[in-house]
C-alpha cells in the first residue's frame, strides 16, 4: 500500500481542527456564564458575610430596641445590594432576611427582650441571563435567570 501524501494529511488535519473549534466555540459561551455566575455567588457570599458581621457587632441596646435594630437591618440591605450592584449592575430581584437566634426559635431582631445568639442572613438574588440566542431562550426557558442563594450565621458577640 502506498503511503498517503503529506498534503492530504494536513487537510485532513485542517478538517478536524475545524470541527473541533466549532465544538469549543459552542461551548464557550457556557464556561463563561458559569465562570461569570461563580463570580457572583463568591460576591453574594461575602457580602452576606460582612452584612452578618455588621449585624452581630451591634450593641446590646441597640439589638434589643426594634427601631435601632431595623435601622441596622437597613444599612444591611444597602451594604448587600452595594456589593451586589458592583459585581453585575443587571442583578434584578434582591431578597434579603435577617433574623435574630434566640434559645427557642428565630425572630426579627430587636422583637424579642433578651440578647440573642446569632445573626442569621438569607440572600437570594436573580442573576439575569441574556446572551442566549433566543431560540436556545425559547427551547430552555428555566435560563433566563439563575437563581443565587447565600447565607451567613454568625454568633452575636455584644
Amino acid at each position: 500500500m502506498k503511503a498517503p501524501s503529506t498534503r492530504r494529511q494536513r487537510g485532513v488535519a485542517a478538517i478536524e481542527l475545524a470541527l473541533i473549534m466549532l465544538f469549543f466555540t459552542g461551548l464557550l459561551p457556557v464556561v463563561l456564564l458559569c465562570g461569570r455566575a461563580l463570580f457572583a455567588y463568591t460576591a453574594l457570599q461575602k457580602s452576606a458575610h460582612d452584612a452578618a458581621r455588621y449585624m452581630a457587632t451591634l450593641p446590646l441596646p441597640q439589638m434589643m430596641n426594634l427601631a435601632s435594630a431595623a435601622e441596622g437591618s437597613v444599612v444591611v440591605r444597602q451594604m448587600v445590594s452595594d456589593a451586589m450592584q458592583d459585581t453585575w449592575p443587571e442583578m434584578e430581584t434582591l431578597r434579603i432576611t435577617v433574623e435574630c437566634v434566640y434559645a427557642d426559635d428565630a425572630y426579627q431582631c430587636g422583637s424579642y427582650a433578651s440578647r440573642p445568639l446569632q445573626v442569621r442572613l438569607k440572600l437570594t438574588i436573580d442573576m439575569p441571563v441574556r446572551f442566549l440566542p433566543t431560540l436556545l431562550a425559547k427551547w430552555l426557558p428555566q435560563m433566563s435567570k439563575i437563581a443565587l442563594r447565600a447565607n451567613a450565621t454568625l454568633r452575636y458577640d455584644n
